[in-house]
């Protein structure tokens, strides 16, 4: 299996960005506790767009965490914060 590096978008609504990072700190520990997680980390430019970035031991792995009740709830957390749907580059070593 091949390891998978996911970058993930969220450009929050106006004065949205720190609820935006609340939710996702939220349920970072559950996120993290997902099989196959190997790091889920956030940050935050200087524009106020959420980046987590996120490394997976595998493709199945990160599509099963999809899943979990931790996304679920973040989904419906986040859905009404954002200003545009979430941006994802799925990427795997270059070899």
């Amino acid at each position: 299996m091949m390891q998978c590096t996911v970058i993930v978008t969220l450009t929050p609504l106006p004065n949205m960005a720190d609820a935006l990072v609340d939710a996702v700190r939220t349920e970072l520990p559950d996120i993290r506790q997902a099989e196959g997680c190997e790091s889920y980390e956030i940050y935050r430019r200087v524009d106020d767009v959420v980046v987590l970035i996120e490394t997976w031991s595998s493709r199945h792995t990160w599509q099963n965490h999809f899943e979990t009740a931790a996304i679920g709830r973040l989904r419906d957390t986040l859905t009404p914060l954002l200003a545009v749907p979430a941006e994802r580059w799925e990427t795997y070593p270059a070899g």
